[in-house]
């Protein structure tokens, strides 16, 4: 990436270039995370947040580890804000899941948990949105579309449905499937909430 032209903006001059990375968690140091993202030919920031992966919460405890677990990710977003603020660079929340209520996989357990923490993170998008923040987009991991779990088969087998979720995770721990209605009604519900089209630079706000 820090080569003169990248090569994928060498052949598209409309080409973002980022990391895709996971932020602080990832380099185990918020400087070092500003320092790679410093590069001149880097458009905009990423992070990934993970409740359930990273022991902010365990799933035979969501219910007493949920409030942990919204406010660690509400400091982890505005730390990166922080970051992407002084660099005056975009932010992507590029990844963030949850597991069914109890870390349930069958696909008519409940999702409350799951809508209220989407609920927390939509909410800072919109309101960069609006405001021409630095947070460009959120997007939840992830589609698992018309795919359905196997009953006493936790990983995905060859002929399988393929899911969002890869083949080497559990199939249906962080997926949302067509049938989960309360969580694509809360989906629509900010995609049709009204938004300033955001500049091709970040204000820094």
């Amino acid at each position: 990436m820090s080569k003169p032209e990248p090569t994928a903006t060498h052949k598209d001059k409309n080409h973002l270039v980022t990391t895709g990375h996971e932020g602080e968690i990832g380099t185990e140091s918020l400087s070092l995370f500003e320092e790679v993202h410093a590069d001149k030919n880097i458009d905009y920031l990423t992070i990934h947040i993970w409740p359930r992966n990273w022991g902010w919460l365990k799933g035979e405890t969501m219910d007493a580890d949920f409030p942990q677990a919204i406010s660690k990710t509400v400091d982890y977003i505005n730390n990166h804000i922080a970051v992407a603020r002084k660099l005056k660079r975009p932010l992507v929340i590029e990844e963030f899941g949850l597991p069914r209520d109890k870390n349930s996989f069958d696909i008519n357990a409940s999702t409350a948990l799951r809508d209220k923490y989407y609920d927390t993170i939509f909410s800072i998008w919109h309101q960069h949105a609006k405001a021409n923040g630095v947070v460009a987009g959120a997007n939840f991991w992830a589609f698992n579309g018309i795919a359905r779990p196997i009953q006493g088969q936790l990983f995905w087998k060859k002929g399988d449905d393929f899911m969002g979720d890869p083949p080497m995770e559990e199939q249906g721990l962080y997926g949302v499937f067509d049938s989960d209605q309360s969580t694509w009604d809360l989906i629509r519900r900010y995609t049709k909430k009204p938004q300033l089209t955001p500049n091709k630079k970040a204000s820094g706000k």
